[in-house]
């Protein structure tokens, strides 16, 4: 690999060289150099921009192997993510003799970590709870450490590591160099770097609009009920080699992974409740293609190092705008085209809105595929496989087989017919169209006179931060009702009113039964107001009138 003024050590180089690096990204070229200078820096950049051989290479240049002490500690939000740091360091100083890089978490065997570390480690990769632990056990020890350095700093304070960070680098009472790689600054982390580093030179690379424009980015404006259908079609239309899809929970995760096995589908799961040996298992194996979906939460997926990643699903869409380029950063890396799809509830387009705002960059709106048109990805995928096996003449016994079936007195065209019904599962069900139009029965809401409608109370108002279009948003996306059977929507301070079509009452009281607006349980019920406003401004007339007769 070739970084501009910098001539690497040869074992590193020849290592690099295995590994298929040849120029250095911007990341590497902007920071190596700085490090190898002694610098304390402060480098944004984005996922998948080589951030982790930006400063492991020359960590691995300043380490002294002689020396059988922790010269450098890195830490990092999860145990995947230290996982995977620890074995890149691994394969950058693949010909190193004498370097020893040791990971450390929560979650495993700690006197399995103590032995590793008794050894003798000049390396330590571990998540900062684990690290403290093993520092306050005196089993790290830092009168020889040289760097500390803090990768994904921004999902180590979110993750509420703030204190441990501080009181990591409080520990350390000689100074040392210290390197934060963040894809954000938020002003709690300027406070660390004003309390913690040293002049530190300020390293950018950060794509265009946040996200990466290699990645072609879509969403589906679908009914929820209707995501795992739509799932199906789009990786069914798509057929992607690695999926990764998202969910915003555990509970997500593994209702969408049973109902994906069920229907078939070559799956796993990944979220924080699952052990972490089986975690590692499941990422090996997504990695070497024995597994082509995988459906994880955020945390989970926080250390995931896979580059062939070709769609990215957001099966729910994320909480935080942060999240969503995390999560689409997984695919289109290194140079390499990818694309991203979302599954957007109409109660959810806001979401939507925030995140194509902080993004600065519009998402496309697609359809989702018909079911004929699955069917035809399906019959041409299956056409192309049985010509490539006649190409390559791998027939050999089951010629016999052939023969003895056309034995039977049935013509060719039966027999294949009969073969594909058993091989191939086409889906033959009524035509459906997913494809949720709720935003675009918005407009014409005014419309529409409702003349038989019916009233109802919601528990919640302005100050939970509801507006009309929640309310209407929710009320059409769970229930199925076009915006323009909803009638006025009134917001009070803490509770609403609405006003529908008679003839969805029961369907709408149903659906809404444990609804969320706005990430808020509300109650949903008729109201029970008898009176309009009108006679209710009547009666206030009244009553004022009697009390001004009285005074007289």
């Amino acid at each position: 690999m070739k970084i501009e003024n910098v001539i690497l050590n040869d074992n590193i180089q020849r290592a690099l060289d295995e590994m298929g690096f040849e120029e250095g990204t911007q990341i590497q070229q902007e920071a190596i150099p700085v490090i190898l200078e002694g610098k304390d820096i402060v480098g944004q950049s984005n996922t998948g921009t080589g951030k982790t051989a930006a400063f492991g290479i020359p960590i691995l240049e300043k380490i002294d192997k002689d020396l059988r002490m922790p010269q450098a500690i890195v830490l990092l939000p999860t145990r995947e993510l230290a996982v995977q740091v620890a074995n890149e360091f691994r394969k950058y100083g693949k010909y190193m003799d004498g370097i020893k890089t040791v990971t450390v978490y929560g979650g495993a065997d700690i006197r399995e970590q103590i032995n590793k570390l008794k050894g003798g480690a000049q390396i330590i990769v571990g998540t900062p709870g684990r690290v403290i632990d093993l520092i306050d056990r005196h089993v790290i020890k830092l009168s020889e450490l040289r760097m500390a350095i803090l990768d994904e700093a921004d999902e180590m304070l979110k993750m509420g590591f703030r204190e441990d960070i501080e009181l990591i680098l409080s520990k350390i009472d000689h100074p040392v160099q210290t390197l934060l790689f963040s894809a954000t600054i938020p002003d709690e982390m300027k406070n660390i770097i004003k309390k913690f580093l040293t002049n530190p030179v300020s390293v950018k690379a950060l794509r265009d609009g946040i996200t990466a424009k290699e990645v072609k980015q879509s969403y589906f404006l679908v009914k929820h009920s209707d995501k795992v259908d739509a799932l199906s079609r789009l990786i069914d239309t798509y057929t992607p080699r690695l999926a990764l899809v998202f969910c915003n929970t555990k509970r997500s995760v593994d209702e969408l992974y049973d109902k994906l096995i069920e229907r078939g589908y070559n799956c796993d799961k990944m979220h924080g409740d699952i052990k972490q040996s089986q975690r590692i298992d499941t990422l090996n194996k997504f990695n070497s293609g024995l597994i082509e979906i995988l459906i994880a939460t955020d945390v989970a997926a926080r250390g995931l190092d896979i580059k062939e990643v070709d769609i990215v699903i957001n099966f729910d869409i994320p909480s935080k705008e942060d999240y969503y380029v995390h999560r689409i950063g997984r695919t289109g890396r290194a140079g390499k085209e990818g694309a991203s799809f979302t599954l957007v509830s109409a109660k959810e387009i806001k979401k939507l809105e925030s995140i194509e705002k902080y993004t600065k960059k519009p998402i496309r709106k697609r359809a989702i595929p018909t079911v004929d048109k699955v069917n035809e990805v399906k019959q041409d995928k299956f056409i192309r496989s049985i010509v490539e096996i006649i190409q390559k003449e791998e027939l050999g016994e089951n010629r016999e087989l052939a023969g003895k079936l056309m034995s039977q007195g049935y013509d060719a065209e039966t027999l294949i017919a009969a073969m594909i019904k058993k091989l191939v599962k086409f889906d033959y069900s009524e035509e459906r169209d997913l494809n949720d139009i709720v935003v675009e029965r918005k407009k014409t809401r005014g419309s529409k006179s409702l003349t038989d409608t019916v009233r109802f109370h919601v528990s919640a108002g302005k100050k939970q931060g509801i507006r009309p279009g929640d309310i209407l948003g929710a009320v059409a996306g769970e229930c199925d009702v076009p915006g323009s059977d909803i009638g006025e929507i009134e917001i009070l301070e803490n509770f609403s009113f609405f006003t529908a079509a008679s003839e969805h009452k029961n369907r709408i009281l149903k659906n809404m039964e444990g609804a969320q607006i706005k990430g808020q349980n509300v109650v949903v019920e008729l109201s029970r107001e008898k009176k309009s406003r009108n006679s209710r401004e009547k009666s206030s007339d009244k009553s004022w009138s009697r009390k001004k007769s009285r005074k007289k």
